[in-house]
Formats: C-alpha cells, sequence, structure tokens
C-alpha cells in the first residue's frame, strides 16, 4: 500500500479546442481584416477589441471601407453569431461604419454556404460585395472610395 496521500484532480481545464484568429489594421481609408475560422464566441470578442483599437488609427471625418478576408472556414458556432451581430450594432451605433464592405472570400472554404448570411449583418448599415481576390477586393474597395469622393488607396506591400 502507498503511504502518501492521493492528489486532488487537477483543476486546470484541459486543451481548449483551437479556433480561428483574426488581424485588423488600417491602410489609410481602409480597413482590413484577416479572419482564419473556425469561429467562437471568444474570437469574436478578441476581433471586437482589435476593431476597437483599430478604429483609432481610422480618418478624423471617420470616412473609411472595409476590407474583411475569410481564411481557413467559415464554420461558427451559434454563440459566435449572435457576439458577431452585437459587435457590428455596437461599432454602428458608435460612429464606427464603414462606407462598404467588400467580403473576400475564396470559393470552396468549410462554411461557405454561411457567407450570404453573414453579409447580411453587416448588409444593415452599408453596402456589401464579395470578390474571390485580392486584387479585385482592393479594386472594389478603391471604386467605393472614388464614388464616396476619396481619395484611392494603395495596396498594403505585403500581404
Amino acid at each position: 500500500m502507498n503511504a502518501r496521500p492521493a492528489l486532488p484532480p487537477s483543476r486546470r481545464a484541459g486543451p481548449k479546442p483551437s479556433f480561428g484568429r483574426v488581424r485588423v489594421g488600417v491602410y489609410g481609408r481602409v480597413m482590413m481584416s484577416v479572419a482564419e475560422g473556425p469561429f467562437d464566441a471568444e474570437l469574436m470578442a478578441a476581433t471586437r477589441r482589435a476593431i476597437a483599437l483599430a478604429g483609432k488609427r481610422l480618418p478624423a471625418d471617420r470616412r473609411f471601407a472595409d476590407l474583411l478576408e475569410i481564411r481557413g472556414s467559415l464554420q461558427m458556432d451559434s454563440d459566435a453569431l449572435g457576439a458577431l451581430r452585437a459587435s457590428i450594432d455596437s461599432f454602428a451605433s458608435r460612429g464606427i461604419t464603414a462606407l462598404s464592405t467588400v467580403f473576400l472570400v475564396r470559393p470552396g472554404i468549410p462554411g461557405i454556404e454561411r457567407l450570404p448570411a453573414l453579409m447580411d449583418i453587416w448588409r444593415a448599415s452599408r453596402p456589401v460585395r464579395r470578390a474571390d481576390s485580392f486584387e479585385s477586393a482592393w479594386a472594389l474597395v478603391n471604386a467605393d472610395l472614388a464614388a464616396a469622393g476619396l481619395p484611392t488607396q494603395e495596396p498594403p506591400p505585403v500581404r
């Protein structure tokens, strides 16, 4: 028989399943986000914080275009969808609303059938379009800037 007392079970949670990540940057009058799914509510909360920080680098007049590239997967649980909708509504209520949003989504990624529903979340506050290459997405962003009487922007040097 072992004289040592048994240790209580570890209170540490096991490793959490890995979800995606997001990067947000501002290039002149373009807020560009690269989101890699799948998505959960925690990632949506992190995205909200990243957009709030990036929003501080927008032009003072708050006139900008939005380019959102989705990579990896569009899979999203119901909590993530609710958090996403709340984030977009929150930014719109604070005046951080793009002139337009261009979704860059390449064909064939898992969950692509959800794209129209996701685009509808943004469509409530601005025009929304889709592109399937970076070059065509950036061209749409520049067309929207020009239509608003704003200068077009050069794409970021390294993506």
